[in-house]
């Protein structure tokens, strides 16, 4: 089994050494362990320090494309070096890399797809008490939506195995942490936790300007996912306040003319309970086309992913075969 362990990076040539330097070279239960740099476009020498500094494979975009697209231009090349398994760590040293080995165990015995490292940000004393406010709340809010039971899910240290890194689809450029969440929950691949202890903050973070700006993007990515991956329900508890407003109304209407049927008023009451009944119906008919999307969207998946695995095969046998050659030459 093959472990590559991606570092996605913009401008980390002062941090990097010391990430690369603490990564381990050998892991319980993986055959091989190499290192993949991924460089967002950056202006210093990042590149340039991650060949220096022992990185087995370095890929660089040509501008800065942001944090998901890395993530995603990692998980590719990772998958064309032949990983079976794939670690995915920052360029800051936020994460120990002493800690790898425990996040890929799960994968190893055949427990888990996606396992992530949980910062316990609930009682890390670098954690200020706002943001462990809020982490606690997303971190609800996640369970809630998803219905897995994750502590920590916007943490970036995580393992994934080589199926579930083949089915990764971002529509978000801004991060993969909930994205990835929300997809390993739809298709029900097992995810698991590990606890980790954080290093100190090496810099801010550049994802985000401040408090305000993170929590409107999570809360972004996590209603799009939560309509993406569950339209029906997402649309359907939109359209049951209208609904029940419409048929509390039209009882209402109902009501007053069983009890007066030559009375011809509250006859709003029956115009606002159409209105409402309608737009209840309507919101619920977008639901059910959402579904009808969802359904495509995962025959799409399963299409790609198939085709990715058949490319990955072929690219494998062929380096293979040209291996088997040149040794035949030598020989």
């Amino acid at each position: 089994m093959k472990l590559v362990i991606q570092i996605p990076c913009y401008n980390e040539a002062t941090t990097l050494p010391q990430v690369l330097s603490d990564l381990p070279r050998s892991v319980a239960g993986c055959d091989a362990v190499e290192v993949l740099v991924i460089d967002d476009g950056s202006s210093d020498a990042t590149a340039a320090v991650a060949r220096e500094h022992g990185a087995d494979r370095v890929v660089r975009h040509r501008g800065n494309r942001g944090l998901a697209s890395t993530f995603v231009t990692g998980l590719e090349t990772a998958l064309e070096m032949g990983a079976d398994v794939i670690v995915n760590t920052d360029g800051d040293h936020q994460y120990p890399g002493s800690s790898i080995a425990e996040l890929v165990a799960p994968i190893a015995r055949g427990e888990a797809d996606l396992v992530i490292g949980d910062r316990q940000t609930h009682s890390d004393p670098k954690v200020g008490a706002k943001k462990r406010f809020f982490y606690g709340v997303g971190n609800f809010v996640v369970r809630s939506v998803t219905g897995v039971s994750v502590h920590d899910a916007p943490s970036g240290f995580r393992a994934m195995s080589r199926d579930f890194a083949m089915r990764v689809y971002l529509t978000n450029p801004f991060s993969y942490t909930l994205e990835t969440i929300f997809a390993a929950a739809e298709g029900r691949q097992p995810i698991r936790e590990v606890a980790i202890e954080t290093n100190p903050a090496t810099r801010p973070s550049r994802l985000f300007r401040g408090m305000a700006q993170y929590i409107a993007r999570s809360a972004s990515i996590i209603l799009q996912g939560y309509s993406m991956h569950n339209p029906l329900r997402a649309f359907g508890w939109l359209s049951m306040p209208f609904l029940l407003l419409g048929l509390g109304l039209g009882l209402r209407f109902l009501y007053y003319f069983i009890q007066d049927p030559s009375h011809s008023g509250h006859v709003q009451s029956l115009i606002l309970a159409a209105i409402s009944i309608v737009v209840g119906a309507q919101i619920l008919i977008f639901g059910m086309l959402g579904s009808l999307v969802r359904a495509n969207r995962l025959l799409l998946q399963d299409i790609r992913m198939r085709v990715r695995r058949l490319e990955l095969d072929e690219a494998r046998t062929r380096n293979s075969s040209l291996t088997g050659e040149a040794g035949s030459g030598r020989g």
